[in-house]
């Protein structure tokens, strides 16, 4: 069951009470909620996580501008969100716009290339622009800034080990503390980013990953 922000706070105080010499044994909630703010959009941008992700989500062509008729505000909020973007009833993924290319010589009506559009209502530009038709979209969408009381559907252990790790290097009294923690934290991490390639996946030849995610440390 997902904790609220609240419930992790308290997990991450009960965890750095074990620490001696920590803050006096004093702790900053704002400051907990700030670290675990701060790992979820660490660990968020490693990964297209299933309970985030959308498939093939089918959009309409405007047919002009190279862009579709939704409003996606509210479901791709970057545009390193996309995923894959498929021309309707094709296996074979558009590639992202070279910039070796003069994007106004690429004609017709049928997609080829897409790529970033400072409209945060649309996020993304077909080309040639005329093209026309459906097109569907894999993309995740990233929760808004968590509050006291939101729950977090995201695995519990490494935002508070993340969390423990960050306060613990904030507050500098223990180095070898604060090594051990990151330890922990990275083991997690590990864990759940291994965890998304154990189920059965069809391999698709035609079809290649533009955006992959390989885990490294977070220190600094």
């Amino acid at each position: 069951m997902a904790k609220t922000l609240t419930q992790l706070v308290t997990r991450v105080e009960t965890r750095l009470s074990m620490v001696a010499g920590v803050g006096v044994q004093f702790y900053s909630e704002d400051a907990i909620e700030e670290f675990i703010q701060t790992t979820f959009n660490t660990l968020f941008d490693k990964a297209f996580w299933p309970r985030f992700t959308t498939h093939a989500s089918t959009y309409t062509l405007d047919g002009t501008n190279g862009i579709v008729t939704t409003d996606l505000t509210t479901l791709i909020k970057r545009f390193e969100d996309i995923r894959h973007i498929f021309p309707d009833n094709s296996n074979t993924a558009l590639t992202e716009l070279p910039s070796t290319i003069n994007a106004s010589t690429i004609d017709g009506t049928s997609p080829v290339h897409f790529s970033s559009n400072p409209d945060v209502s649309r996020i993304f530009t077909i080309w040639p622009k005329a093209s026309t038709g459906d097109i569907q979209v894999t993309y995740r969408t990233k929760p808004d800034d968590f509050t006291s009381t939101d729950e977090i559907d995201f695995d519990e252990d490494s935002l508070v080990l993340g969390a423990s790790w960050e306060y613990l290097k904030d507050d500098g009294t223990n180095p070898e503390a604060t090594a051990s923690m990151l330890a922990l934290f990275e083991q997690r991490a590990e864990q759940i980013l291994n965890s998304l390639g154990s189920h059965p996946v069809s391999l698709d030849p035609v079809t290649t990953d533009p955006r992959s995610f390989e885990f490294t440390v977070l220190a600094t």
